[in-house]
């Protein structure tokens, strides 16, 4: 005589179950996006999107002549900070404050007002707001990250978080070269994108050096 295998009953998830699943899944696919699109820095803008400009920076852009030359570039670890300010469009105003000339991003002299479109000024903009964190949590190419100060020879850079046009075919960085106390280089950086990982040097916005 044969025995029958009894089948455990599977009956309807409960409405708190079905609640209880559909959360675990959301939670998985949120965990899966963070891991794949990381958004350390900006709500905007991925992480893969920034370090792979600014590695492409770091790595193939040549160094200053007061820069050591066998050795690997310096970032200090807290970004250089970006103002409203830097967002101004003075073609909208009668008169633009003169004081603060060195602050504005969109200039005629550079090219700037023309290169970024309105569409790409409010995303700038929208980019700046969208900030998360200003600190470096990982290194460059061809450069450590430091938090060194007072070293024998003064020789650090300063980057902004790099913001991106609207269709992430043009990038400016705040950049700031520090070698010494009279001896600095800075100013907005503007780059066109010409592959997938290659960009180009375009203009400088109120560059300098002291």
């Amino acid at each position: 005589m044969k025995t029958k295998t009894c089948k455990p009953f599977l009956g309807k998830d409960t409405p708190v179950q079905t609640m209880q699943k559909r959360t675990f899944i959301l939670n998985i696919l949120i965990l899966f996006g963070q891991l794949s699109f990381g958004q350390t820095y900006s709500s905007l803008i991925t992480d893969n999107e920034i370090y792979d400009f600014l590695n492409w920076m770091t790595k193939t852009e040549k160094k200053y002549d007061e820069e050591p030359f066998l050795i690997r570039k310096n970032i200090y670890y807290k970004m250089s900070s970006w103002d409203t300010a830097n967002f101004v469009r003075t073609d909208s105003i009668n008169k633009p404050i003169s004081e603060f000339d060195r602050q504005y991003l969109f200039k005629k002299r550079g090219g700037s007002d023309t290169i970024f479109k309105t569409a790409d000024k409010d995303f700038l903009l929208k980019q700046y707001y969208a900030i998360k964190d200003t600190i470096w949590h990982n290194g460059f190419k061809k450069s450590k990250l430091t938090k060194n100060k007072s070293q024998i020879r003064p020789n650090r850079y300063y980057y902004s978080l790099p913001l991106f046009s609207n269709d992430k075919n043009y990038v400016v960085v705040r950049k700031t070269y520090y070698c010494g106390s009279l001896c600095a280089y800075f100013g907005f950086y503007i780059y066109r994108k010409t592959n997938k990982l290659k960009w180009e040097f375009v203009t400088c916005i109120n560059c300098g050096m002291s």
